[in-house]
């Protein structure tokens, strides 16, 4: 196959990768371009840096490009800090004591997405996990299959010999050493004093050990340092967020010929229409893009194939408003379906976090070892309990939860789904996946220490639905947290090991006598009711979004194939958080380098094949 003429003249005129928010710039470049991807994200960027050595592509991005925001690219500035990346939109009210509560959810929107807010912290899929997804109906997803992607990604940096006394550790062949994403432990490493502390702890409370690389596959019964994506930047000697912009956009050596990035502009809807191959499917011909501050309509066309990489709230917005989905749903909405996929929306997911634990420090505490002023970084110590640890032996029997809410709700589109998500979700417990994840951290100001926990694989399950065919319009995301009643008693048993550690040696020795009672946090004496009463009024989303459009079997509701094809069409496919279907996952970003390195191979193999007739 050849290329088209004028992607061969183009191709050889751009010397680099060319960035721009305003579209009369692109002239005399084509509105015509081989692979476009929809959204310069986390994984967006990462696809189309690799499509791009060879082939013409096109991002566009609805977010502005803040290569030079200090707030954005210092890996120290506190969680949370508003950026000009940093955006939420509130979910309809969730479940909460006496009544509900309105949750923000926050969300990147700026090159990098997501990876340019988050907290770097640098978690893996577990082996279990891995093999969920896989017998979910998606053979080459598991470990051995997955891992050589999420090497490919990364540059990995070994703790240093100071680091290496500190605690920090590693496992070589866990990790890959000449990719884009810079991996490490901060230097020095960040509280010591408190980590090793958090270690010994969470191995009392826990009954866990120690492991030195939670990112090798059996993460589940363990506790250890963590490292996060950041890397140390030679030129300007300092620590910086790795980031998908500055990790496969931004380097000289990363730049593209090949890569034309278009941002503060969205793609409104994808253009369709019916393929020639005899099986009945669409094919994906373009986009229509339009400036997120208004103006005109543009269409730009691809010859090859659309990625979509909007994330999980926004994806299966684009695609409904293109057409793809429920189609009574898009009817009662005005719009003419064009495929009829009911999972679109579906099978939405969030984990949660108990966030509002802060222990004052003992007299005397306040020393660099405990709580490193200026240098905070998020979740410094992980551990990973199993649902042997957390429950007993019997422990997987709280998973037997009814699905009549969530399938009322649409979280799912049929009981099966539910049934077969659990039964799995069951598996990798049994194998060894966390079911909670506790970590630790000095506060910003370093006055206080942190204990915080986390939902790891939870089975409450939502909708991401448009309710306006404007496109300016943001999606309504409803996550149904804590609706499933395995969740909930999950969501307890988190917050009794956060009262745990802090009446437990070495860690309550840092924190004053009465650090529990202060922080508001039930005691370990706490009836269950309590502690229910006290999740519901304090939990917080875990940003993790997932599953809006998710890799599974069809009658299931999946709406992509193992390939990332948008099942009934020829050439979209989709790479971006929404096809987990399980959250597998406990933080997205670098796993989701792997799906995004995976889904480039796929797609860069299937020109290959049409190139040769194979």
């Amino acid at each position: 196959m050849c290329f088209p003429l004028f992607v061969s003249l183009w191709f050889g005129l751009v010397l680099a990768t060319f960035i721009t928010n305003d579209t009369a710039k692109l002239d005399p470049r084509p509105t015509s371009y081989e692979y476009i991807v929809i959204g310069g994200g986390t994984a967006g960027l990462a696809v189309a840096n690799r499509l791009s050595v060879k082939h013409a592509v096109l991002v566009v991005e609805r977010g502005p490009d803040i290569m030079d925001n200090e707030v954005v690219n210092n890996p120290f500035t506190p969680f949370g800090t508003p950026s000009p990346c940093h955006f939420s939109m509130t979910a309809p009210p969730q479940v909460g004591f006496n009544g509900t509560r309105l949750l923000p959810l926050t969300h990147g929107s700026c090159l990098g997405g997501g990876s340019s807010i988050n907290a770097m912290m640098g978690s893996r899929p577990t082996f279990a996990g891995m093999s969920a997804l896989e017998a979910l109906g998606n053979p080459g997803w598991g470990w051995n299959d997955f891992l050589p992607y999420m090497q490919k990604s990364e540059t990995f940096t070994p703790p240093n010999p100071q680091q290496h006394t500190d605690g920090a550790d590693y496992i070589a062949s866990a990790h890959g050493f000449s990719g884009p994403v810079g991996v490490s432990f901060a230097n020095p490493l960040v509280a010591p004093v408190m980590q090793n502390a958090a270690i010994n702890t969470s191995e009392t409370i826990y009954g866990l050990s120690l492991s030195p690389d939670l990112g090798m596959g059996f993460s589940g019964g363990h506790v250890a340092h963590f490292y996060h994506h950041i890397h140390f930047n030679d030129t300007l000697k300092a620590e910086r967020r790795s980031s998908s912009a500055w990790s496969y956009l931004y380097p000289k050596k990363e730049s593209r010929r090949g890569l034309t990035v278009l941002t503060q502009h969205r793609v409104n809807s994808i253009l369709m229409k019916a393929a020639k191959d005899g099986k009945g499917n669409i094919t994906a011909t373009g986009v229509l893009v339009e400036s997120t501050e208004g103006g005109p309509i543009l269409t730009f066309h691809a010859t090859r194939e659309i990625i979509l990489s909007a994330g999980a709230l926004y994806s299966p917005a684009i695609l409904q408003r293109s057409g793809v989905g429920n189609s009574t749903f898009l009817k009662n909405l005005g719009i003419k379906p064009v495929l009829d996929l009911p999972g679109v929306g579906s099978n939405f997911q969030d984990q949660i976090l108990l966030t509002n634990v802060s222990f004052p420090l003992a007299p005397g505490a306040n020393t660099t070892d405990i709580t490193a002023p200026g240098r905070v970084l998020l979740g410094d110590v992980v551990a990973h309990p199993t649902v042997r640890n957390a429950f007993g032996e019997n422990g997987t029997d709280l998973l037997n939860s009814s699905v009549d809410f969530t399938l009322s709700v649409g979280g799912v589109v049929n009981a099966e789904a539910f049934s077969v998500q659990t039964a799995l979700t069951a598996n990798a417990y049994l194998m060894d996946h966390p079911i909670i994840e506790l970590f630790f951290n000095p506060s910003p100001d370093s006055t206080a220490l942190r204990a915080w926990s986390q939902s790891i694989l939870p089975l409450s399950r939502g909708t991401v639905r448009i309710n306006t065919t404007d496109p300016s319009a943001d999606p309504i995301p409803n996550a149904h947290f804590l609706t499933v009643d395995a969740d909930l008693q999950i969501a307890v048993r988190m917050a009794r090991g956060i009262a745990q550690a802090a009446v437990t040696p070495p860690f309550s020795e840092l924190i004053a006598r009465d650090a529990l009672e202060r922080a508001g946090v039930p005691g370990v004496g706490a009836s269950d009711e309590e502690v229910k009463t006290w999740v519901l009024a304090t939990y917080t989303p875990g940003i993790h979004f997932i599953g809006s459009n998710s890799m599974m079997p069809k009658h299931l509701g999946g709406v992509v194939s193992p390939e990332l094809r948008v099942y009934g069409t020829t050439n979209l496919r989709i790479a971006d958080a929404s096809i987990l279907p399980l959250s597998v996952f406990p933080h997205t970003t670098l796993g989701l380098y792997g799906v995004a390195e995976k889904a480039a191979d796929m797609i860069l193999k299937a020109v290959d094949s049409s190139m040769w007739g194979s």
